[in-house]
């Protein structure tokens, strides 16, 4: 519960209290998953009464929409949509959706609580940077005297650990099942006919069955092909017992399931250690050639190994040398070597762009580079062979009935060192038909130069999404502090008319300066979702901002009468319908996290059981509050009517940001769409 105290005025409480209007823009349904099963899963030494208090459902994106449909204009209900999403059992340390921790570790090196804190400190610049460490490390709930005796959920330690601890998933993915209730989606991973049979014996004996999961996975898009429908995104390896040991083959690896089949997305062919343990990710997919039967997923794969002669690559806690970690390279064609050593289970990779093409057989397919990197760059930094190339695709569209991917690619800034930046993939002109790895260009974003002069202006910049317009959308985390916060500052670019241009304050005072935000999806009518600040206390040396959903009509139409063209909101200013006691006023909604054309949104949100105490958007839960997945339906008689702001001073006991509000802190998740 988040512990606060404040005072409205008489008129603002009676205005609050007595007003039924009953309007508003978006009807709130939650999309429970009391028929997941995962509560009843086992956990460690956990009970299920425990794991039905500490599991919280996560709201990741949306079915796409049919053409020409509106839910403005005509009314829609909840199960006329899938929400996908997925449920969790406190911290996952490194989001599995990240190719490497935070999109800005080219030297991979975080991976323990003091690199985690490290890394706090020097981009995100809490004062409670050791407990944001402790929680992603440790898990949340952890025994502060003794943070290591599994009393927490979640949590890298463990994953470090299962090789003589055993393992259970804390990360499961859930796509609804049309009836607003979540349930489980299973994947090639979940089977120990899932694996290449030349290399399970190595592995063991599979440790993955009804109740006992040991595969951590999430959806990250599902649509419609000629194939049928198609669910694609991310999973670990499944763990595999073998002489007092557990071990998995792949710490990621890209999945879809289409047309009956479990595919697994296999990486870059050419390296022994990469194609036993080689990670691959992937974010999104058209079908393309249009009607063909020929689905183009896109996102990233692994092509070589990382330097592994480096101690950092190596956790703290974890009794195995650098030695042990290069001994990796050299035995990656001898499964029995590598799977049995706890040292290769740390093995970390360069990664790039690439697309597969997946034809709705059983085939698992080999990644196709989308490009020649950048300048031809290698695996490893000339400079400080210690940093590694990455790149990712995180979105496609067909823009002018072409395939267009968006994400990152690696920019060596000055011919100094390796960064990440936002980059666009293209067809060349002249291609058509099924793509080949040849037939890609890449490009920078304009306006996203890592340094300016010879300062350092962004961490990483990246692409998030595209639509069939041409509109991109992404984010540049700043490497320097503006207003007490290294802000994650938001942008919008046109590949058609190379226009770019901030979400700033010039756009509407939501985006402030130095504010905090992230923009996860833009539909084809131009209308963008996700999460901003709500405040402006210091995080420099302060605590970490609130945050709240907002959406921005970027485009020059009006989607409906409520929402003017170029106007920007928070999803709690269009969620109120002035009801005190009234399901509206149960939700906040923290982040938006998808948009289909018809307009209807997936987000995760804060839920007070028996409502907040007043309509506010700063309300204070009586009862418990926890997080939830939501859509976020609109009404065809939509109206706005904003939330009252808080109107005298906040004051917290404690200085305490509440265990929902920490659990949200852990969420944080730098993930795409659909």
């Amino acid at each position: 519960m988040r512990h606060k105290t404040f005072t409205f005025s008489a008129l603002a409480v009676f205005i609050a209290s007595a007003t039924q209007a009953q309007a508003a823009v978006y009807d709130v349904i939650e999309i429970t998953g009391d028929t997941s099963g995962v509560e009843t899963l086992q956990y460690y030494d956990k009970n299920t009464s425990t794991l039905a208090e500490k599991v919280q459902f996560y709201g990741q994106g949306i079915e796409p929409s049919a053409s020409g449909v509106n839910c403005f204009e005509t009314s829609c209900a909840s199960t006329d949509h899938k929400l996908y999403g997925e449920s969790r059992f406190g911290s996952d340390g490194v989001d599995i959706r990240d190719e490497v921790p935070f999109q800005l570790d080219n030297f991979q090196q975080i991976n323990d609580q003091w690199s985690l804190e490290r890394y706090c400190n020097s981009a995100l610049g809490f004062n409670t940077c050791d407990t944001w460490a402790k929680i992603r490390y440790f898990g949340t709930d952890y025994n502060s005297d003794n943070p290591e005796n599994g009393e927490s959920f979640g949590g890298l330690r463990r994953e470090q650990f299962a090789w003589q601890n055993n393992y259970y998933a804390n990360t499961l993915p859930l796509l609804d099942n049309g009836s607003d209730n979540l349930e489980r989606v299973t994947t090639f991973a979940n089977t120990a006919a899932g694996y290449d049979s030349s290399v399970t014996p190595s592995l063991g004996s599979l440790v993955d069955s009804s109740d006992h999961v040991t595969t951590n996975a999430a959806v990250n898009a599902l649509g419609s092909s000629t194939l049928g429908d198609f669910t694609l995104g991310v999973t670990s390896s499944a763990y595999f017992a073998n002489n007092n040991h557990y071990a998995r083959q792949f710490n990621k690896r890209g999945f879809v399931n289409v047309n009956g089949n479990q595919v697994s997305l296999l990486p870059v062919t050419g390296n022994d250690l990469v194609k036993n343990m080689g990670q691959t990710l992937a974010w999104d997919a058209v079908e393309y050639p249009e009607n063909s039967g020929n689905l183009l997923v896109v996102g990233s794969a692994a092509f070589s190994p990382s330097e592994l002669n480096n101690n950092m690559k190596v956790p703290d806690d974890v009794s195995v040398s650098r030695s042990d970690l290069t001994n990796c390279k050299t035995n990656g064609a001898d499964p029995s070597q590598i799977f049995n050593s706890w040292a290769c289970q740390f093995v970390v990779f360069a990664n790039d762009a690439v697309f597969w093409n997946v034809d709705g057989s059983a085939t698992n397919p080999e990644a196709q580079l989308l490009s020649e990197r950048a300048s031809n760059r290698p695996a490893l930094d000339p400079d400080d062979k210690n940093r590694s190339f990455q790149a990712s695709a995180r979105a496609v569209a067909l823009v002018n009935q072409k395939p267009v991917m968006v994400g990152y690619t690696t920019d060596s800034v000055g011919n100094d060192y390796y960064a990440m930046r936002a980059a666009v993939y293209k067809l060349k002109d002249g291609v058509t038909g099924t793509p080949t790895a040849k037939d890609w260009t890449v490009s920078y974003i304009p306006n996203l130069n890592i340094e300016s002069g010879d300062e350092r202006v962004y961490r990483y910049t990246l692409a998030t999404d595209i639509n069939e317009n041409g509109k991109v959308i992404g984010v540049a985390k700043s490497a320097r502090s503006e207003e007490r916060s290294f802000a994650e500052k938001l942008y919008v670019y046109d590949v058609n008319t190379q226009k770019f241009s901030w979400l700033d304050s010039s756009v509407s005072s939501l985006f402030f300066k130095g504010a905090n935000g992230f923009a996860s999806e833009i539909n084809n009518n131009d209308q963008i979702v996700g999460w901003v600040d709500t405040e402006t206390v210091n995080q420099v040396n302060g605590r970490q901002r609130r945050q709240r959903a907002f959406t921005y009509l970027a485009g020059s139409d009006t989607v409906t009468d409520a929402l003017p063209a170029k106007s920007a909101w928070l999803l709690d200013d269009l969620t109120n319908d002035d009801v005190l006691s009234g399901n509206a006023n149960k939700f906040r909604i923290a982040q938006a996290t998808g948009i289909n054309d018809a307009g209807v949104i997936s987000a995760t949100a804060l839920k007070c059981e028996n409502g907040f105490q007043n309509l506010s958007k700063d309300a204070k839960c009586e009862g418990e509050e926890r997080l939830v997945a939501v859509q976020l339906v609109p009404k065809t008689d939509a109206k706005v009517q904003a939330r009252l702001d808080e109107k005298e001073k906040v004051t917290r006991k404690g200085g305490s940001l509440g265990l929902v509000t920490l659990s949200l802190l852990v969420f944080f998740g730098l993930r795409r769409k659909q």
